[in-house]
């Protein structure tokens, strides 16, 4: 065997080993993203709203910035400011409904993402060239599932009328953004 030959065989173990760990770091959202939906659809209480609201946010601003940085797609380009335009703005007026509830306090926002989260933006950042629209777009669904299933349950059945109004505002925004990220993942080539 020449020097050749061995650099060829390392590569492509190299390759073998990251593909086997994003198709394990998928798996990985995928469960969370189950554990979130199972989270969200029973999020009435307004700390724990505050909580879910906040961190969802701070997780699309997080996520599409990197998207910003590594897409070469037109199309995923433009999703993600629209993300972070959309979810800085949501992050605002959850701040202000936060002020106005009588149920929760400022110190209930977190300035930091879930463990769950981490990971997840920690997938993405190790995402392969090749597979970050279709990372970033699966996770994008994912999240804007759990979002919407979070923003209804409160709107539906939450304690604090002031956040379920911020629900009810924010809610058709989100709609968008799920059906956005669907149309654009199916758009994807494999």
């Amino acid at each position: 065997m020449n020097m050749t030959d061995h650099t060829t065989t390392g590569t492509n173990r190299t390759q073998e080993a990251g593909g086997v760990k994003h198709t394990l770091n998928k798996a990985v959202d995928a469960a969370g993203g189950m554990v979130g939906q199972a989270g969200a659809a029973t999020t009435d209480k307004a700390p724990d709203f505050v909580e879910s609201a906040a961190i969802s946010d701070m997780y699309e601003i997080q996520s599409s910035r990197i998207a910003l940085d590594r897409t070469q797609n037109p199309a995923v380009r433009e999703a993600a400011q629209k993300m972070i335009d959309d979810h800085t703005d949501s992050s605002a007026k959850l701040e202000t409904a936060v002020q106005q509830s009588p149920k929760v306090e400022t110190s209930n926002v977190p300035n930091e993402l879930d463990k769950r989260r981490e990971k997840m933006i920690e997938h993405l950042r190790e995402a392969p060239a090749d597979a970050f629209d279709r990372t970033y777009l699966k996770q994008q669904v994912m999240a804007h599932e759990e979002a919407t299933k979070l923003m209804h349950t409160y709107r539906d059945d939450g304690d604090c009328q002031v956040l379920r109004s911020f629900a009810t505002e924010v809610s058709p925004v989100i709609e968008s953004h799920l059906d956005h990220m669907k149309r654009l993942e199916t758009s994807m080539p494999r």
